[in-house]
């Protein structure tokens, strides 16, 4: 029995952050080894069904179709093993009847549920060490407020210190036995800057306060800075593996940045100092591009003969030979697309029409409109503003307010059938 219980404690805590973390926060409250779930993402069905009861309507509760629908709403969940945590909530008091009879099937959602989800949100996201800041926060506030007595004080700063003092062997045994996947994972779980800081807040309302307690709080102050020395040398264990294999993403970003603005020149040199430098060898001396220049020759370009048959080639064949057909026939087109445009009005608007087409299509019509603008035997007209329009949301979103106009020629009725047509 021992050897399996030793077996199952070797496998618990050599898997990934997450799980080892969701045992060890749960291990209080757990009746054995296997009372906590070994996959992380089981939290998933809980905040599925909390966040069910954050959706209104909930005054009566919610019937357990109720509580299963909207969860399935809000995540992506097997059902048949929603409804299996559904009777581990009702088991464990995480949801409870609204009324306490048999067969009860409106529950509400229990608030220490809410505040357990969050507890355990909170530490496979940040880790205990938010839980201990805030622990050390309070304490400086109790005793600036003078809620507690020099009795309490000296509890809470033995108390913490030794919570202090169980994180620096945590850190140290990671330095010292842990992958290089596992300090990356459990680098954020750490922080020895706010933690002293934290620390260094309490000493000083301690020795302002209960200025007797100032031994305790000097202990206290040293488990912070053993701290402190302790996540330093993790962090530098995970750059020295990161120089060794030459992965520059094991650091965040910022860390960079912040080594940029307030590392010495010294400190950056020293991070090229292994790296071999060849000297200067430009593979073109001077007297090779000189020499270069002196023998380049430009390519010349041959005109090219006509193929056979050409008629190009036939003198007897004048090219401008129904030049005016095809002339006419280009002009016809572009009429007919300025028709289109103005629908029988003398004058439209084009502006927003150019928007609207793909910018190939309204250039080509811009192109074609202002052909027949200048073409001496064209009624149409184009007219441009100086003003630039930019839409970002339309189709072109460059253009400028344009307008198209047509003088049609008036038509004028002979004079008798003016008469013939007049009202007797």
């Amino acid at each position: 029995m021992e050897d399996e219980q030793f077996d199952f404690v070797g496998k618990r805590h050599r898997r990934s952050g997450a799980a080892r973390r969701l045992g060890a926060m749960a291990a209080p409250v757990a009746s054995h080894g296997g009372a906590v779930v070994d996959d992380p993402s089981m939290l998933r069905y809980a905040e599925a069904v909390i966040g069910a009861f954050g959706q209104g309507d909930i005054e009566q509760g919610l019937a357990r179709a109720q509580i299963i629908e909207r969860a399935l709403r809000l995540d992506d969940l097997d059902r048949a093993e929603l409804e299996q945590r559904i009777d581990t909530f009702v088991e464990l008091a995480m949801l409870l009847p609204y009324r306490d009879k048999v067969h009860q099937q409106r529950y509400v959602v229990s608030t220490d549920a809410v505040a357990g989800s969050l507890f355990f949100r909170k530490g496979l996201t940040d880790g205990g060490i938010e839980e201990l800041l805030q622990l050390l926060g309070a304490t400086a506030d109790a005793i600036e407020d003078g809620r507690h007595d020099a009795g309490k004080v000296a509890d809470a700063l033995v108390e913490q210190r030794g919570y202090v003092e169980m994180w620096t062997a945590a850190v140290n045994r990671l330095t010292d036995t842990a992958t290089l996947a596992e300090l990356v994972a459990e680098r954020a779980q750490h922080d020895g800057d706010r933690m002293l800081a934290q620390v260094e807040r309490v000493v000083d309302v301690v020795t302002k306060h209960h200025p007797t307690l100032r031994v305790a709080a000097t202990a206290l102050l040293t488990a912070a800075q053993s701290y402190l020395v302790a996540t330093q040398r993790l962090l530098e264990r995970i750059v020295d593996e990161g120089a060794s294999t030459r992965d520059f993403s094991l650091l965040d970003p910022a860390d960079y940045a912040r080594l940029a603005t307030t590392g010495t020149v010294e400190a950056l040199a020293a991070v090229f100092a292994g790296v071999v430098w060849d000297p200067p060898r430009p593979q073109v001396s001077p007297a090779d591009v000189v020499a270069a220049l002196r023998a380049y020759r430009p390519n010349h370009r041959q005109p090219r003969r006509p193929p056979v048959g050409s008629l190009a080639g036939d003198p007897a064949i004048d090219p401008l030979d129904g030049l005016d057909e095809r002339i006419d026939v280009i002009r016809r087109q572009r009429q007919h697309t300025a028709e289109l445009l103005l629908q029988g009005e003398a004058s439209i608007e084009l502006s927003a029409h150019l928007r609207a087409t793909p910018w190939p299509a309204a250039l080509q019509v811009v192109v074609e409109l202002a052909s027949l603008d200048v073409d001496e035997h064209s009624v149409y007209r184009l007219h441009l503003a100086d003003t630039l329009v930019v839409d970002t949301d339309a189709h072109t979103s460059w253009t400028s307010d344009a307008r198209l106009t047509v003088e049609r020629p008036t038509i004028v009725q002979p004079a008798a059938e003016s008469e013939e047509r007049a009202p007797r």
